[in-house]
Formats: C-alpha cells, structure tokens, sequence
C-alpha cells in the first residue's frame, strides 16, 4: 500500500474520492454539451476562455455535490490578489486532508509554481517519500492534515484522469499519487443531485457567456 493510499485509508472517509470524481466528470460533460450546443463557444475567438470556464465550472461542481451530499467538509474561495476580480483559488478541508483541485495536462506532471500550492505544500515537511508508509500515522493529527490537490486534466480539452496528490514538501514533485478516475461515488440520490449540479452550472455559464458575448460584440466593432 502507498504513502498517500495508506493515508486516505486510515484518517479519511474515503467517499471523498468519488465524491470527487462525479464533481470533476459531471463539469466537464456540461462544458462539452455547452460548447456544442451553443454557436458563440464555437468561435475561434471565445476558445481563449475555455480553461477558465473548464476551471470555473470543476470549483462549482465540488462545491455543489459536496454541499448536496452533507458531506462533512469547510470550503474556502482564497484569493491571490489584492484587487478585487483578482485570481481565486478553491481550498476544501476534509476529515484528514486539505485540498485544493488544479488543471494539469499529464497524469505525472506537477502544476506550475504558485505561491498558495507552495505555502500549502510546507505542511507536507512530516512526510518523507522513504519513509514507511505505516510511520506516517503517527506523524498525522487533526491540528495538522497533509496538503493534496486533486489533479485533473487531458489533452485538447479533454478529460483523461482525475488523481489525488501528496506533493513534495517544496513543491517541486511528488511524493505520491493515486487515480481517483473511476472512484464511485457512493450517494443515494445521485441522479436529483446530478440534475441539481447541472442546472447551477446552466445558470453560472449563462453569466460567462453573456459577459463574452460583450466582449466579442466589441472586438468586431
């Protein structure tokens, strides 16, 4: 068993993992669908706001289910900029863990540097990747939960895996990963959340899409 297996497993509830992975499956499947259904997201010049809708919608999603679910959780939208439309970031804590989701293109990559992933990863110090797995435990306590980031992502817009990560203490790497892809996720009333999530998200792209329809309106004049 893994480092980060062994953890989850121990200090967990491990319905977090297809918890998060329904959240990340149903945001991407509502972009696919709002990309061919609606004429504007197909332009060339509206392709530049993918990522951000993809990442907007992937935080509504983990929100939305978790919230649904009771699911005992704290969720935190931190921010990376003293302005007021600056950058914000998703920070989910967890029975065990600290979490933040994050787009990446290959299952093995490690995302870009950022000041919040690496004031996060610090707290992963205890964690030594030659270290036993089962001396871990001890190191872990309520007051001081590793920090994960639930990585997700493909190529083309795609997506290709959804993971859990225990990133190396300096951000640089990892320690362990585990692929959370095909995790089930274990709810009684999946579809009237599923039909829930999905008529937040409707109402969330329809204000990005009227904001890019404005702007594009603009460029042409």
């Amino acid at each position: 068993m893994g480092t980060l297996d062994n953890h989850i497993k121990k200090n967990c509830d491990p319905k977090m993992m297809g918890l998060f992975s329904l959240s990340i499956k149903e945001a991407y499947r509502f972009f696919e669908n709002l990309k061919r259904d609606n004429p504007l997201l197909q332009r060339e010049e509206m392709k530049k706001s993918y990522g951000h809708m993809r990442n907007g919608l992937v935080d509504i999603g983990l929100k939305e289910v978790l919230s649904s679910t009771d699911f005992p959780h704290k969720i935190a939208d931190k921010t990376t900029s003293k302005y007021r439309n600056g950058y914000t970031y998703l920070m989910i804590e967890v029975k065990g863990a600290i979490l933040t989701p994050v787009k990446i293109t290959k299952p093995h990559y490690f995302p870009r540097q950022a000041a919040f992933r690496s004031r996060g990863s610090l707290v992963n110090q205890q964690y030594n990747l030659f270290d036993p797995p089962e001396s871990l435990n001890s190191k872990y306590d309520e007051e001081n939960p590793p920090f994960l980031m639930i990585t997700y992502g493909g190529s083309d817009f795609r997506l290709d895996f959804i993971q859990l990560g225990l990133p190396e203490s300096d951000a640089s790497g990892w320690i362990d990963r585990i692929d959370i892809t095909n995790a089930p996720a274990l709810i009684v009333n999946r579809n009237k959340i599923i039909d829930d999530l999905h008529l937040t998200f409707t109402s969330e792209a329809e204000k990005i899409i009227r904001k890019g329809d404005r702007s594009v309106v603009g460029e042409e004049f």
